[in-house]
């Protein structure tokens, strides 16, 4: 069972490797406003990156700040919409910097399900918002909960790659260990992507971060890109 209301929809295995007396101090300790039905994204989907990635299995984590607030946009995992979702303005400086460092064409969507199916963990340091109020839930709760993600994680694999995307995500690094790639730039958000992200080539990093670990390189296509081969491109990255 789920230890408390807060972490409805984590997946058991997730509560296993976090561990269920660790969740449920976070919960005590957090504001009940995190788990209101009003906040984006929808209850059933908050946990949707760990949903989509169990603990054993996760290569890389992209940490964002908190989810979209806009109606609609959130779905659980940092950075991505829905495929029938407009592409909002980080994403889109992000998809750009994906076709610049790939060589691959821009996506048609802004879903980046596909990623997750490589063992990356898209993860918010805030996994919710209040409608319409960016940063609404900073502080109440959600941190300690990433922190507890991020250091179970570093504890129990051998070599993960970390990006940390923006001042609130690289408030985690700490909870890093050093046998560990950590890539650090600006948020992609059009108020801060020209101070770093834009050119910071973070797909051939990773790649080249995983080939010095004897890692095999993650194929960072889209589904938008699955009409031709790009093998060759994922042998490019490094």
């Amino acid at each position: 069972m789920h230890p408390v209301e807060m972490f409805r929809g984590l997946p058991e295995s997730w509560c296993r490797f976090l561990g269920t007396d660790r969740l449920v101090a976070i919960a005590d300790a957090a504001d009940p406003r995190l788990w209101e039905d009003t906040a984006y994204p929808a209850v059933s989907e908050r946990f949707h990156a760990f949903e989509c990635v169990a603990p054993e299995a996760v290569q890389v984590v992209i940490v964002g700040q908190d989810p979209y607030h806009g109606t609609g946009q959130a779905m659980g995992l940092s950075f991505s919409v829905r495929s029938d979702v407009p592409i909002p303005p980080s994403l889109r400086n992000i998809l750009r910097e994906y076709t610049t460092d790939t060589g691959r064409p821009m996506p048609a969507s802004g879903d980046l399900t596909a990623w997750t199916r490589q063992g990356v963990l898209l993860v918010n340091r805030v996994l919710t918002v209040k409608p319409g109020e960016a940063g609404s839930h900073r502080g109440l709760g959600w941190e300690r909960f990433t922190d507890l993600c991020i250091q179970r994680i570093s504890n129990q694999a051998s070599h993960v790659v970390f990006c940390l995307w923006g001042r609130d995500a690289q408030m985690i690094r700490g909870q890093i260990a050093s046998r560990h790639t950590v890539i650090e730039a600006p948020h992609p958000s059009p108020l801060s992507a020209h101070r770093g992200f834009i050119g910071s080539q973070p797909f051939t990093r990773i790649n080249q971060a995983r080939h010095a670990h004897a890692q095999s390189p993650l194929d960072w296509t889209l589904p938008s890109d699955l009409s031709g081969d790009f093998k060759g491109h994922t042998q490019q990255l490094f």
